[in-house]
């Protein structure tokens, strides 16, 4: 299967399956090559999460995050590539939660205001913002 296939696919099951589970948990199957290891397997449902700030976070970034952080698309950085989330750790988490919310536009990539989703809240985003660097550092 051609990686625009996976990503269309992958893009309109996110968009469609949330819709259809009205559990609190969400069920879908985000399995993610870790690029520091080319078998290796990331797999955001597998973290153990010890707050409910978190695990909203993990709901958010499946449903709008994963996307992009999932093949790299614009540069994003891939969920769990410690090596490529060093470059946004050295920053404050006030700036990373602007560039979140308000958007990024920079030398090795780009972030679209709220990923693209203009109906989530910054709390939301910021909590996906959380998730991502607890799974990635």
């Amino acid at each position: 299967m051609t990686k625009c296939v996976q990503v269309f696919l992958t893009a309109c099951s996110l968009i469609f399956l949330p819709a259809c589970n009205n559990s609190e948990e969400l069920n879908l199957d985000i399995s993610l090559k870790n690029p520091e290891s080319e078998n290796a397997i990331f797999d955001p449902m597998s973290l153990t999460l010890d707050s409910n700030h978190l695990i909203k976070g993990r709901e958010i970034w499946i449903e709008t995050c994963s996307v992009c952080h999932h093949e790299g698309l614009g540069g994003a950085p891939l969920i769990g590539d410690s090596q490529e989330w060093a470059k946004r750790l050295d920053k404050t988490i006030k700036t990373l939660y602007s560039h979140a919310i308000e958007g990024f536009y920079g030398d090795y990539g780009e972030m679209p205001a709220r990923g693209g989703n203009d109906s989530l809240k910054d709390s939301e985003v910021k909590s996906a913002v959380d998730f991502v660097l607890y799974a990635s550092r």
